[in-house]
This record gives structure tokens, C-alpha cells and sequence, in this order.
């Protein structure tokens, strides 16, 4: 069984959308929960005409799915954003069928923008690097590793998550961590409404990769779980500064799948991760994004 969880803030326009998506797909014994975070509008009452369980939660999107997770006791939780537009498929009925049928305990919802000039600057300039130099474990899980469509299992969600937008990295990261059979579904195009949050959303996805780098030391003194297979990119070998050889997976923009092309990643030695642009040389430092400074705990831009 599933619970269906919309993490929701003043999203008044949109949210009986992805709540309708739900109850399609929601099959016996299946919840469908929008957390109210500290709306300002009428969020709580459209989620309640669209035919969702309304739950009053704090402010902040990691805050209001741990509100979620909290009474959640169903096997598997469902993450869903409360934005979407518009999309190709039922993204909920997509990804409650990835996880049901197949292996994986953490399942990732990929998909591309309906505008073909999104640019997914956190995820390229952030999260990507600072997860390859701290936590190459996590591998890759899609162009929109940082999506806020994904289904886990129940039992691995065992630790708080970050009260804001850091959540999505977190949890890439510790079920990584954890060993957790990871999934890629594609979801389509999606059409989603996007707030500008004048760059705190870059800060806390850097703080909680930052934070846990902290908690668990250099990667070097952990097993190197890796990544087994990589659906729709190139792999390509490098040697890295000190011989040792890894696999590097090479993804350009991304370009439209069907679900046959969904990846499942079993963990192996090797670390496949994607570059888009240019494949950097080992040894040096990518040209198109910035570097961590590991004493100001900043980024900076390559010289």
C-alpha cells in the first residue's frame, strides 16, 4: 500500500491537479495526504474539494514531509509535488507502478521540462559536484536527480529530514548511504509552476550536502557502493589523479524516453556520473562549475 504525499505551500492554482492524479492512482488501501505548510491561501480547502486528506503542517518542504512520514504506515510513501501543470503521463500512477513491481527501495521520478529552455542550475552547479567529490555513492539518478517525485519504502525513512528544500539531496544521499536499490522512472514532460526563491533554495541543497560530508567523513574511508548500469547515457573510463580507474557516465541534455528505458541501479564498484557539457579531464577542475573551498565552506569558481 501506498500513502501519496503532497507537501504543499500556497499552492492554491495547482494542487487539485496533482491530488486528481492521485486518486487515479491510488488503489486499495492507498492514502492520499496534502500537507497544508503554513499556506496563506485557500491550498487546504482545494485540497479537500479535490478529494485529499488535509494535514496542518509547519512551514518549509522537508518539515512538511517529515509531518507526512510521521503518520504514514503504509510500505511505501509517494512524494509528489504540489506545482505540476500539466504532464504526459500520471506521474503518481507511474511511479506507484515502478514500486510495486519491481526491486528497488527508493524510486526516482526523472522527466523533462515542457519549456526546452530550463536550466537546472542547483542541480549542475551544486548538487552535482559537491555530491561527486563527497558522496560519489549516489551515482546518477537521472537529469533531475533533485526531483520532488520519488517513492521509498517506509522502512529506510528512519532519520529526520531537513526542514527545507535541502530534503531531496539528503535523501539521494543517506539512502545511498544505506545501500538502497535505486530505480530511475521517466515520467514524461511536465509543465510545472516555478517560484523564484532568490537563491535559498541553492543555499540549503549545498548546507545539507555540506552538513552530511561532515557527519561522515572523506568518501575514501567508505565502501564505494557505486552505481551498476546507467539507461540512455554513454559510459566512458578515466583515470583518475591517483590511477585509480572509474567509470564516468556521460548524459548531454536530456532527450525523451518511454518507461522501457527506466534504469535500475544495483550497487557495484563502479561510480558512473553525469556530465552535462563538456566531460572534465581527470585531475582538473570542471570549467562550468564552481569548486568547493573545503576551509570557507563556499563555493568558488574555478581560475
Amino acid at each position: 500500500m501506498f500513502t501519496f504525499v503532497i507537501p504543499a505551500h500556497n499552492e492554491e492554482a495547482t494542487v487539485a491537479a496533482i491530488v486528481g492524479q492521485a486518486r487515479a492512482a491510488a488503489g486499495p488501501g492507498d492514502r492520499i495526504l496534502v500537507v497544508d505548510s503554513a499556506s496563506t491561501d485557500a491550498t487546504a480547502r482545494r485540497a479537500a474539494e479535490a478529494g485529499a486528506e488535509v494535514l496542518s503542517g509547519p512551514k518549509g518542504k522537508g518539515a512538511a514531509m517529515n509531518a507526512a512520514i510521521d503518520v504514514a504506515s503504509t510500505e511505501w510513501v509517494c512524494f509528489l509535488d504540489a506545482d505540476l501543470v500539466s504532464s504526459e503521463l500520471n506521474v503518481a500512477a507511474e511511479l506507484r507502478a515502478a514500486a510495486a513491481s519491481g526491486t528497488a527501495g527508493h524510486v526516482v521520478g526523472d522527466y523533462e521540462y515542457d519549456h526546452p529552455g530550463t536550466i537546472l542550475s542547483s542541480t549542475f552547479t551544486i548538487y552535482e559536484p559537491l555530491t561527486e567529490r563527497f558522496f560519489p555513492e549516489t551515482g546518477f539518478m537521472g537529469a533531475n536527480a533533485l526531483t520532488g517525485y520519488r517513492a521509498v519504502r517506509r522502512s529506510l525513512l528512519t532519520e529526520p529530514l531537513p526542514a527545507d528544500f535541502g530534503v531531496e539531496s539528503f535523501l539521494n544521499i543517506t539512502l545511498a548511504l544505506a545501500g538502497a536499490r535505486v530505480q530511475v522512472r521517466h515520467l514524461g514532460v511536465i509543465g510545472s509552476r516555478f517560484r523564484p526563491t532568490g537563491g535559498t533554495m541553492a543555499r540549503e541543497i549545498g548546507t545539507a550536502i555540506l552538513d552530511l560530508a561532515e557527519a561522515h567523513g572523506p568518501s575514501r574511508q567508505r565502501r564505494a557502493w557505486g552505481v551498476g548500469g546507467v539507461a540512455g547515457g554513454r559510459r566512458r573510463r578515466h583515470r583518475t589523479a591517483g590511477g585509480r580507474r572509474r567509470q564516468v557516465g556521460y548524459a548531454g541534455a536530456p532527450v525523451r524516453r518511454g518507461p522501457s528505458a527506466d534504469a535500475v541501479h544495483s550497487r557495484s564498484p563502479a561510480t558512473p556520473r553525469a556530465h552535462h557539457g563538456r566531460t572534465p579531464q581527470p585531475g582538473r577542475a570542471h570549467p562550468d562549475v564552481p569548486q568547493l573551498d573545503p576551509r570557507a565552506r563556499r563555493l568558488t569558481r574555478p581560475r
